[in-house]
């Protein structure tokens, strides 16, 4: 994890950062600012890959003189969406294979600079796991807490895996390899985190106010970050509908006994009573069967579907790749 400087003076600590942008440069310039202060010179070196998510602005770089010593961007060649723009770092941090650990943070100053050299510090005292920023304080308002609350509900019932942790992490070089081979971390990281079995060490931080600008986030996007999330697990979840199905068949068929019972044996039905309860409990019955029957079928066709795998495919949407910012270089002036 750590190489000694030319001079043989103190050893540094060699990190690269992938982080996803899309029309956020202005925080992306502060970002860099704090990296160079929360992070010594002498202590870290820093390299990092933006990943542009088909912004229609360009990127500008302050004056950098601290730990950071290059910066690299993918420009996409459409607009992929926060997770995907993140396997694309992901395929490029582990092509480069030049520093030990590889870090995952936003640009727009939620994932705060202080707590990544926390959790870097603390990767060197457990080798071997991921390093995650569990929150404990977020920033955000009533309603979007109470909707996360209800996603970590909704995705520990139907999993049966506890994610408490986002985007924000510190890997090892072999952790990036693993999950660049995993197709689902398209579709959700920490989720494909969890299911690739990784160890993972959980560090509490608090979630930073945004820089600048607003959050590109709305509603459907949260909703279908949450799906994407879940459907990491997609055969844990079709065990659990498929034994709540056999659940709820279970019940309808006690019901249709009872009142069959109650209608033969009993002067308690009520004219008309028994009809309408008996059409209930089939309705039940026959949507309780259906249900697991479509999923499976579901999960047979992505069985045998092709799948996408990230570090093999990642590159076709890659529009390109430029230095943004070299130590000892100039920097260009049109980020070309």
């Amino acid at each position: 994890m750590r190489q000694s400087e030319p001079d043989g003076s103190h050893p540094r600590t060699e990190l690269l950062i992938v982080t996803p942008v899309y029309d956020d440069w202005e925080s992306f310039a502060c970002l860099l600012r704090d990296i160079e202060t929360a992070m010594p010179a002498d202590q870290y070196d820093v390299q990092i890959i933006a990943v542009d998510d088909c912004s229609n602005t360009a990127p500008a770089v302050p004056h950098l003189s601290g730990c950071i010593s290059g910066i690299s961007v993918l420009r996409l060649t459409m607009n992929v969406g926060h997770q995907r723009a993140i396997a694309v770092g992901l395929v490029q941090a582990d092509s480069e294979q030049h520093a030990a650990r590889v870090a995952i943070m936003d640009a727009d100053g939620e994932d705060r600079p202080a707590e990544l050299k926390q959790m870097v510090d603390a990767a060197a005292a457990v080798p071997g796991e991921a390093v995650v920023a569990q929150r404990y304080k977020r920033s955000e308002t009533v309603g979007f807490r109470l909707f996360y609350w209800l996603y970590v509900q909704i995705f520990r019932a139907l999993t049966g895996n506890r994610i408490d942790f986002g985007n924000f992490s510190v890997l090892t070089s072999e952790h990036v390899g693993r999950l660049v081979h995993n197709a689902n971390i398209w579709n959700n990281f920490a989720a494909t985190l969890i299911q690739a079995k990784i160890p993972i060490h959980r560090v509490p931080t608090a979630r930073g106010p945004r820089y600048a600008g607003r959050s590109h986030m709305k509603l459907v996007g949260l909703v279908t970050h949450g799906l994407g999330a879940i459907s990491v697990f997609s055969d844990a979840v079709f065990v659990r509908i498929l034994l709540a199905s056999f659940g709820i068949l279970a019940i309808a068929v006690v019901a249709v006994i009872v009142v069959i019972c109650i209608r033969i044996f009993t002067d308690m039905a009520i004219p008309g009573w028994t009809t309408n309860a008996l059409g209930f409990a089939v309705l039940l019955s026959v949507q309780a069967v259906m249900l697991p029957i479509m999923i499976a079928f579901l999960q047979l066709s992505n069985r045998s579907s092709f799948q996408n795998i990230p570090r093999e495919h990642a590159s076709r949407l890659v529009e390109r790749r430029y230095q943004l910012y070299r130590r000892g270089e100039p920097q260009p002036a049109d980020g070309s």
